[in-house]
């Protein structure tokens, strides 16, 4: 166990808002602060940047061109995708199920 000594009452008023903000005692507070600070020093820093795209600037909306042979099967075929889905969340945490099975 260590204890730290704050000799500047600005400083522990600041600690101690900032812990009620969390709704943490300031003992709790402090050692997460301590914890996270320690786990971000031992994280390796990449050789190179990497930069943050814009996702409206690189991105667009599929839009294949068919052709009229093409048209005409999807226009004319009675395969209707999902229709035996009738109820979506079930559907859809059975997906997850099966995905974790399956690991």
């Amino acid at each position: 166990m260590l204890t730290i000594q704050i000799k500047d009452a600005q400083l522990e008023q600041r600690i101690l808002e900032k812990a009620r903000a969390f709704g943490k005692t300031a003992q709790e507070f402090l050692a997460d602060f301590l914890a996270k600070e320690l786990i971000e020093e031992t994280v390796e820093k990449l050789p190179f940047e990497i930069p943050h795209l814009d996702w409206r600037e690189h991105s667009q909306i599929y839009a294949p061109n068919l052709t009229d042979e093409e048209l005409t099967l999807i226009e004319e075929s009675p395969v209707v995708p999902f229709s035996h889905v009738e109820d979506t969340v079930a559907f859809a945490k059975q997906l997850r199920n099966n995905s974790w099975n399956k690991k």
